[in-house]
């Protein structure tokens, strides 16, 4: 991905877009039918499952949401990695993706409980890795995943580690940063599920709500270089 297309971007801003990583995640297994918009290790995992259960079926719908993923990275990748522009053209192409993203969920929100869960699952499985290949920084250029957790994990024992153990306070400020976004992701999927329930297949207009207001704050973001460095 090219320099200027990855901009990191301020920590309220991350951990709202992984609320809403949570969010999609939170929505598709406990209203879609039990599989992951977004960690897709987990739809690895059921896809083999239901395949050596002979639940074909099954395992087809767990492997269309990984097909989703895909072809989420690519139409990412074909959007920023083609256009060259400034940090600031930057982040408002990619709130355009939000908006999209924010429009599309939405959508999904009237897909009815009669219809086939693969669908509205391989749609928000594209959706959550456009999102994932926009948004890899925050702050002074730490990476991190705003749909999904393992990478984030790793990179927080680390610092943890660093911190309490080699005494290196940065480490432990970028610790706790990274705690915050997995703590978001885990409220984004408890509150997805809590209103799932409530409402079903509309809970997803949360996400779109959170989509927007992601929109929102990165366009009126200052400017990445104006970051301080730790």
């Amino acid at each position: 991905m090219k320099a200027q297309n990855n901009t990191p971007e301020r920590l309220h801003l991350a951990m709202l877009l992984s609320v809403l990583g949570g969010i999609m995640d939170g929505y598709s297994y406990s209203v879609r039918g039990g599989v992951f918009a977004t960690g897709q290790t987990g739809n690895l995992i059921i896809f083999a499952y239901r395949l050596v259960h002979g639940q074909h079926a099954l395992a087809f719908r767990a492997f269309v949401p990984i097909l989703g993923f895909w072809l989420g990275i690519f139409a990412a990748q074909l959007i920023l990695n083609h256009v060259t522009m400034k940090s600031g053209e930057n982040r408002k192409l990619k709130s355009r993706i939000l908006f999209l993203e924010a429009v599309v969920l939405f959508g999904i929100g009237f897909v009815p409980d009669s219809v086939l869960d693969i669908i509205p699952n391989s749609i928000t499985s594209l959706l959550a890795a456009m999102q994932f290949s926009s948004f890899r920084k925050f702050e002074d250029e730490l990476a991190y995943a705003s749909v999904f957790c393992t990478g984030n994990m790793r990179s927080c024992a680390e610092l943890y580690y660093r911190g309490i153990i080699e005494k290196d306070h940065a480490a432990a400020k970028r610790a706790v940063k990274y705690s915050c976004i997995l703590l978001s992701f885990l409220a984004g999927a408890v509150v997805a599920m809590t209103v799932g329930k409530a409402i079903g297949e509309k809970g997803i207009w949360l996400g779109s709500c959170m989509a927007i207001l992601c929109g929102l704050l990165l366009i009126k973001a200052p400017d990445p270089a104006a970051f301080p460095r730790h």
